[in-house]
């Protein structure tokens, strides 16, 4: 299994650093391409995920995102790597569709999309992060502010420590100060410098000379990192100088510029709501990263101490390398060992026969469990004590189940028409309750007056609870009959006569009672409770 290779993608410079026992010296080149025409390429990197091609002199036309295969491949090949596992730092400010044409690109070229190889893509501010954290021992948690100084641009990450460096907010990219910006400020300070007369630097055919100062001038920006001055070599067609240039005049034409950095860095927490003493360290990688001015005054303008690397144009692919060198470990820990056949030619020492049992043991000529027909016949159990299966102690026996009873009433709510009756039940145990107290209050308080009575109903069923109606008058007896006597006359023959029997008296019916008069206006309980009153003739 090969090392794993990291990878960087700069607007300035392509990286790739190899994390292994022999310390390879990273490897960088510009980022660029040579197209098969001979022409030199460039400005790729920014136009990665744009539909519009780049154009070569020739006329021919090449998408961004595969010149930046074309030229990572270029990178893996010069640096002697293999590029079965590869982890690519990207810019943090890409969004999802860039990363899609990436892949993309990287799965249709052969040097990333051979079978077996595989290749991930990370965030260049994780990478750098997790590289100063092996190399400076940055805090492992709150927040830490990355200041990333960029060929196009300078970058603002805030990422939390405690969550392995994830982003809390998106990239801030702050475009006014980048390294291309730099080096166009120190041609045009080298161009100012050079005597007047003579043929014009800015003319048609001092293109390609111009082009080759800018990129001395790059260069001399560098040496600044770490020299007080340095000589720009100055080859225009008519003009053949070495131009000095101090630390000092470098930084005066920066100073302005960075004061814009400064202030985005202050929006940017602002606008997260997080304030310089909640940042745990702020920390400043790319390329610019190494002017001194730079680390300087963000020391004086956040009030803490800020971390760099000797080298900070290479901490993101350094990083990338050390997240592959994890993941691959960790995928290793979890995949599954091959299993090698007991006769294929491993090369390894043949197994030493075992011991071989005496014929006196029981053991001898045993079949193992899986090769005796036998094993699957019952065998009556032949023990001393109750067989107890092993399923049915410890704490393998399952819980006892019993059953118990709701004590809350039914489940089931009953319905309307279901509680219908006990509703009329509870209306008529109502009124009959009104209708005694009524008969009792009638009866305490009657003084005879008559009224207007109704005629009552046939065959009325008395009610459980009423008393049995009262009877009616007894009929007046009737009159006894007299016998007259005649005394002169020889006496007929006795007549009895009858007198008719009186009128009967004249008895009023009784007056209906208050409880009698309620229940006959009640139809429900009238249907059930009517009573049956006995009139005199």
């Amino acid at each position: 299994m090969s090392d794993p290779l990291g990878l960087s993608i700069g607007t300035t410079n392509l990286v790739a650093v190899r994390i292994d026992n022999r310390a390879d010296q990273p490897v960088l080149r510009r980022s660029v391409f040579t197209v098969p025409d001979g022409t030199l390429m460039s400005g790729f990197v920014e136009r990665v995920g744009d539909d519009v091609p780049l154009v070569a002199a020739d006329g021919s036309s090449h998408s961004a995102d595969r010149l930046l295969v074309a030229a990572l491949a270029d990178l893996v090949e010069g640096s002697g790597a293999s590029p079965s596992d590869v982890t690519l730092a990207v810019p943090a400010h890409w969004g999802p569709a860039t990363l899609r044409t990436l892949r993309s690109a990287l799965r249709g070229h052969p040097v990333f999309g051979a079978a077996g190889g595989t290749t991930r893509l990370v965030s260049d501010a994780k990478a750098s992060l997790t590289a100063l954290q092996i190399d400076l021992g940055i805090p492992t948690q709150g927040v830490v502010a990355l200041v990333d100084f960029g060929g196009g641009a300078t970058g603002i990450t805030l990422a939390d420590a405690g969550d392995a460096f994830e982003p809390i907010d998106e990239t801030t990219r702050h475009t006014e100060f980048s390294g291309d910006l730099v080096d166009q400020a120190l041609l045009s300070h080298v161009l100012a410098g050079l005597p007047s007369g003579g043929d014009d630097p800015t003319s048609t055919a001092a293109v390609g000379a111009l082009s080759l100062l800018r990129e001395e001038c790059r260069n001399a920006k560098e040496r600044l990192s770490t020299h007080e001055a340095t000589d720009v070599d100055v080859q225009l067609p008519n003009h053949h100088s070495a131009v000095r240039v101090t630390r000092d005049e470098l930084e005066a034409l920066v100073a302005t510029p960075l004061e814009g950095v400064l202030a985005a860095i202050d929006d940017t927490l602002q606008r997260n709501r997080i304030g310089w003493k909640d940042v745990a360290a702020l920390i400043v990688v790319g390329g610019g990263a190494g002017m001194p001015l730079i680390r300087r005054r963000l020391a004086e303008h956040s009030g803490m101490p800020v971390f760099a690397t000797a080298q900070p144009g290479l901490d993101a692919a350094k990083g990338a390398a050390l997240i592959g060198a994890y993941t691959s470990a960790a995928e290793a820990r979890t995949g599954l060992a091959p299993v090698i056949a007991a006769d294929a030619p491993t090369g390894l020492a043949p197994v030493p026969p075992t011991e071989t049992e005496s014929p006196g043991t029981s053991t001898v000529g045993a079949l193992a469990w899986s090769q005796d027909d036998a094993a699957d016949d019952p065998v009556p159990y032949t023990g001393s004590g109750p067989y107890e299966t092993p399923y049915d102690s410890g704490p393998m026996r399952p819980p006892p189940v019993q059953y118990v009873a709701a004590t809350t009433g039914p489940i089931d709510e009953p319905r309307i028409w279901q509680r219908l009756p006990g509703v009329v039940m509870g209306v008529a145990a109502a009124i009959a309750v009104v209708a005694v107290g009524g008969v009792a209050i009638a009866l305490t308080s009657a003084t005879g007056s008559t009224g207007v009575t109704e005629a009552p109903r046939t065959a009325p069923v008395p009610p459980p609870s009423a008393p049995p109606p009262e009877p009616a008058a007894p009929e007046a007896p009737p009159p006894p009959v007299e016998t007259v006597t005649l005394t002169n006359a020889p006496p007929p023959p006795p007549v009895t006569t009858e007198a008719p029997p009186p009128a009967p008296a004249y008895v009023p019916p009784p007056k209906p009672r208050l409880r009698d008069r309620i229940i006959e206006r009640i139809p429900i309980i009238n249907r059930f409770h009517e009573p049956e009153y006995t009139y005199g003739r």
